[in-house]
């Protein structure tokens, strides 16, 4: 999207939101990072942490990249105009009668050819090479990794808030990010048959003209697909001289890990990680879980009002949907694709939802973040306690909190039995691997009648032996080779049906449910969904995220949202 002061104001008070900053947020604004991060330290707002400030530190080496970056390319650009000029005016001393002496066949059977003038016309724009590439940003970025809940997002928004001033700066979850990107190329792919490099350029140059500071937060890479986009595309904004800021829990070594294909695109985006990219780790305590524990303790001796309430454990969801004050009506909401989503009952921003009208049907993450830009209360009743069979649901819910979190969205839970056991099964899937032996498929009890259509799971068939896998896995490459074919042959014609593969990258379809193994194909992973590990890092985020989002101050920071879109509305 584009930035502008309108979008840059509501940027801004979005990141407050999600800092919990409470009044007074706007003196910030222009500050350095590193006394901005000060400051909240001193004030009590944030805890002292090492790695933290290692992180403030590394970001805050990236405006002055910007300034260096661009000074260079200014020099660069002005040889280039002087080189041009002295060119122009040596061309200008040869007369014609130099030009046709020149270009005429000689008499001489030694010599058959024109010969070359010493100061050739120019015809068109020139690029000396002798200058080199155009200088790239150095550092491209800052990558910043870490256990859950140790602040990795707090710095990167701190940071992004600190620099709304004097940059464009543009932050937004992985997802949103992957939904536009993905878009951004089907229709250019549609519009157009140049080769994917002059694609991605053109991308990159979108990308360029609308932020200096690109901040994704839970970078994550799930398909061989995305890989191939995001190694290639790192490298063209860093050309551009569009900083780019990545929060996650992986270091870059684990970056789809164990999964199919890795070794073709993954190293190359590793090593541009590594060589181009300052990385620092932010590990410690889950700030969120002590915030959660601390109000909880809060409530033990002061009763908090039955309409504060924000989750229930157990009893009736009867009982837990009194706290909304509103009477629900059913609806609909249009979500991505042109879909609609019916919507049990609505009213004034607040919406319900059984857990399974969410999370048993075919949404993907761009679903859960336009319920959270239409919604500030959203009730989820009948949240159970998942399986390990049950990693599909468990991944839709993940986005489904990530979405909620991000847009500071207020969720009113109510749980089958304890919130820490929503997602506990799941939690253990962060040590799976197909090599170790107490963590493969089998010792974890997921099975299937056949293996599992998303190969990126790694699942192990219960009691086969060797020859039996190596068997599966030679279908497994067949039915790739011929879904590689189908799907070449759809790319092929421009008309093809809507719903179709999306951006032409991807093998999963434009309004699949990008977590659910059925819209997957062998060789290529869908859109949403990782390895086994990659849901066990998502589950203990999410369980992370819905404790915060229990505390006063993620509440505070809701009802500032909520307060906000009801004006709007009037």
């Amino acid at each position: 999207r584009g930035i502008t002061a309108q979008s840059v104001t509501l940027d801004a008070e979005r990141l407050a939101l999600r800092l919990r900053l409470g009044e007074g947020w706007q003196s910030l604004l222009g500050e350095d990072v590193s006394s901005a991060h000060s400051s909240l330290v001193s004030e009590g707002k944030l805890q002292e942490n090492q790695d933290q400030a290692a992180a403030v530190k590394a970001l805050a080496r990236l405006p002055d990249a910007l300034h260096a970056a661009r000074g260079a390319k200014s020099r660069w650009d002005a040889e280039q105009a002087r080189l041009t000029t002295v060119a122009k005016e040596k061309e200008g001393r040869v007369s014609q009668e130099q030009r046709e002496n020149a270009a005429a066949w000689t008499s001489s059977w030694m010599s058959r050819a024109p010969s070359t003038p010493s100061s050739p016309r120019m015809v068109g724009p020139v690029c000396w090479l002798q200058l080199g590439p155009p200088p790239a940003l150095s550092p491209a970025g800052c990558y910043v990794y870490g256990t859950v809940g140790t602040g990795k997002s707090t710095v990167m928004d701190l940071f992004c808030l600190t620099a709304l001033k004097g940059w464009r700066a543009q932050r937004q979850h992985f997802h949103e990010f992957s939904l536009w990107m993905h878009q951004e190329l089907h229709s250019m792919r549609r519009a157009n048959s140049e080769p994917q490099r002059h694609i991605l350029e053109r991308l990159a140059d979108k990308v360029s003209k609308s932020c200096d500071l690109l901040c994704l937060d839970e970078f994550s890479i799930t398909n061989v697909a995305d890989a191939a986009i995001l190694a290639e595309l790192l490298q063209l904004l860093a050309v551009r001289h569009v900083a780019v800021v990545c929060t996650t829990n992986r270091p870059p070594e684990d970056l789809y890990k164990e999964g199919l294909h890795r070794e073709r695109y993954v190293p190359a985006l590793v090593a541009h990680l590594r060589e181009k990219f300052l990385v620092q780790g932010v590990l410690g305590a889950d700030y969120r879980a002590a915030m959660y524990h601390a109000d909880r303790a809060k409530q033990d001796t002061v009763c908090a009002a039955q309409n504060d309430r924000t989750l229930f454990e157990g009893g009736s969801a009867e009982e837990a949907l009194k706290v909304i004050p509103e009477e629900l009506n059913p609806g609909n909401l249009k979500i991505s694709w042109n879909r609609q989503l019916a919507i049990p009952g609505q009213s004034n921003g607040f919406a319900q939802f059984h857990f399974d009208d969410l999370c048993q049907k075919p949404l993907a993450a761009e679903d859960f973040l336009i319920i959270a830009s239409n919604f500030h209360t959203v009730f989820l009743h009948d949240v159970p306690k998942l399986t390990l069979e049950e990693h599909n649901e468990a991944r839709r819910f993940t986005n489904l909190v990530d979405a909620l979190y991000e847009h500071s969205v207020r969720l009113i839970c109510h749980c089958q039995g304890r919130l820490e056991e929503v997602l506990q099964n799941i939690q253990v899937l962060q040590g799976a691997s197909e090599e170790d032996g107490n963590l493969d498929a089998d010792s974890l009890g997921i099975f299937e009648t056949m293996y599992d259509d998303s190969p990126n799971f790694q699942i192990q068939i219960k009691e086969l032996g060797r020859d039996k896998w190596a068997q599966i896995q030679e279908q497994r490459r067949a039915e790739e080779q011929r879904s590689h074919a189908k799907r070449l042959q759809r790319l092929s014609n421009v008309d093809a049906v809507e719903g179709d593969t999306g951006s032409g990258w991807s093998a999963a379809p434009a309004g699949a449910d990008l977590s659910a193994p059925d819209q997957g194909v062998a060789g290529v992973m869908v859109a949403a969904v990782g390895s086994l590990q990659e849901s066990g890092f998502a589950a203990r985020r999410a369980t992370s995220r819905l404790k915060e989002m229990q505390t006063a101050a993620y509440l505070e920071a809701a009802s500032r949202r909520r307060e906000s879109m009801q004006s709007t509305t009037l």
